[in-house]
């Protein structure tokens, strides 16, 4: 016993090694950090671009007003070709809304009451981020959905 008391003492001055043991423990977890921030900021970018291409569609609507389904095509490619985004993923409908009610209806015939109807094109976008952190099992694909609602009448 008397053996290892020296021994702890002499251990417990001993300082090498100690800046290797907490690098080897910090590096994974700031590495780690690192890629989840630029994981993070790729699927803001990405959402700034879809809200970029709503916005442009939604210029083109306010121009020229999308009164026959080849101008609603036409927009729908349009956002495509500038988000990369499938046209299926892309959604465009015409909604009304009755007199000052807050809500949309599909038909102008199913106003309840009489007064002024608004017409409405609204543009939705779907996409799935698939983060890489998603190889490792952390997670999943995160779904994004985007929606702009028009006035055009």
């Amino acid at each position: 016993m008397t053996r290892f008391i020296p021994f702890l003492s002499r251990l417990r001055a001993c300082r090498d090694g100690a800046i290797m043991i907490e690098v080897a423990v910090l590096t994974p977890v700031l590495v780690l950090f690192g890629l989840g921030t630029v994981e993070v900021s790729s699927l803001v970018a990405r959402r700034s671009e879809l809200q970029s291409a709503l916005a442009e569609a939604v210029a083109i609507a306010l121009a020229s007003k999308p009164d026959t389904q080849s101008k609603i095509d036409t927009i729908e490619s349009v956002i495509s070709a500038s988000t990369g985004v499938s046209t299926a993923n892309i959604d465009t409908a015409v909604i009304y809304r009755c007199g000052i009610d807050p809500g949309y209806v599909t038909l102008p015939g199913l106003c309840s009451q009489s007064g002024e109807i608004s017409k409405y094109v609204q543009l939705t976008i779907r996409d799935t981020y698939t983060p890489m952190w998603t190889d490792f099992g952390i997670s999943g694909p995160i779904s994004m959905r985007l929606t702009r609602t028009v006035l055009i009448g």
